[in-house]
């Protein structure tokens, strides 16, 4: 190995603090770190990986930087070998590190609303998405509480979702499909979430068909409508569901219609009239029983799935999650992972300041 000299006075030992018990373990483990050659140990290691994921420099600039701070004297070309490894090792800590945060108080009511979608991120000069990340906020302490990197080609789906008794997990359109809402039920849990107009089949009371279209096109503005629908499983078990709605207002509305139009031009589509007057409506689909959540405070809880895409925006503009500086999978991946890490590292650092210690970290006996 050769020479370092020790990184200069700073505060990567409070980092340290805030890892997984058995993360160093788990980096020979997991074959991140073999043997001392370029770093001497796998806190050295982690410090630099996770440094490459947030400097906006590539494999050499990093490299440089790291042996000028007494980091690690490691080539661009080893770096990228340690990228290649490290995967596994990134993807324990992070799952880690969420696993605390599942861990919290739950919702009131013994329900802890969860809010589930996920963003693309692109290689270098693409032209197409080339991977997903699947991401669930903790809605009481607005955390990310699992996540899931893959390629583009796995799609969005309720099912990924760990999910236990109490969870109420809240999405968007994507995520409506009879697969997902049974994995959650059957899991003890509960969804809420946005629905398209040609949504799967439901039935009323009668046992005949019915549409969300159909349902609320008597509502006027303000009014929030309620009603209850059962779909039924390849098994023919009947869950009982609700389908609750508000109508826009007429500017809201527009907007929405003419966000539609644009999209279809852009893409020489022709819009079916189905699609427009479903623009002027929220329908929401929720298993929720209405002795438990009033259809007012059903439209109230989905309004707060928004945190989830104002997290992705933070990830992307303050972390730079956006920018995949690398072709190779594995690297692409563990850098992917990287920038998790940091950001779970950053909520973690705010709650303890927050909520627990003036400091900001926890002391420990020398």
């Amino acid at each position: 190995m050769k020479n370092e000299r020790s990184p200069l006075s700073d505060e990567w030992n409070i980092i340290e603090t805030m890892l997984p018990e058995g993360w160093k373990e788990k980096a020979k483990e997991l074959n991140a770190f073999q043997r001392i050659r370029y770093t001497d140990s796998p806190s050295r290691l982690l410090r630099l990986i996770l440094y490459h994921a947030i400097s906006d420099g590539g494999l050499r600039t990093t490299t440089v930087r790291a042996k000028a701070a007494g980091i690690a004297t490691m080539s661009p070309v080893a770096l990228h070998k340690r990228l290649k490894t490290s995967g596994p090792w990134l993807r324990w800590i992070a799952e880690e590190l969420c696993q605390e945060f599942r861990c919290r108080p739950s919702f009131p009511d013994g329900f802890r609303p969860r809010a589930v979608d996920s963003t693309t991120i692109q290689y270098p000069a693409s032209k197409t998405s080339d991977w997903r990340i699947h991401y669930s906020l903790d809605l009481t302490t607005l955390g990310c509480d699992w996540h899931e990197v893959t390629t583009v080609k796995k799609g969005e789906g309720l099912e990924r979702t760990p999910c236990r008794q109490g969870d109420v997990l809240i999405a968007d359109r994507g995520y409506h499909r009879v697969r997902g809402i049974l994995a959650v039920v059957a899991s003890g849990g509960h969804v809420l979430l946005r629905m398209k107009w040609n949504h799967h089949r439901l039935n009323n009371e009668r046992g005949k068909k019915v549409s969300a279209l159909s349902l609320v096109k008597n509502l006027k503005v303000g009014q929030v409508g309620d009603w209850p629908v059962y779909m039924t499983d390849e098994d023919d078990n009947v869950l009982s569901a609700r389908i609750v709605a508000v109508k826009l207002p007429i500017p809201i509305a527009k907007k929405a219609r003419d966000k539609l139009r644009r999209n279809a031009q852009k893409k020489q589509q022709k819009i079916d009239p189905r699609s427009l007057k479903a623009a002027g409506y929220v329908m929401l689909f929720t298993t929720l029983p209405t002795e438990q959540l009033h259809p007012v405070d059903v439209t109230e809880l989905y309004r707060f799935r928004w945190q989830i895409e104002i997290a992705f925006k933070r990830h992307k503009q303050l972390l730079q999650l956006g920018k995949l500086p690398h072709k190779n999978p594995k690297a692409a991946e563990t850098w992917i992972i990287a920038k998790l890490v940091v950001a779970l590292l950053l909520e973690k650092l705010y709650r303890h300041a927050a909520d627990f210690f003036p400091w900001g970290f926890s002391l420990s006996k020398p």
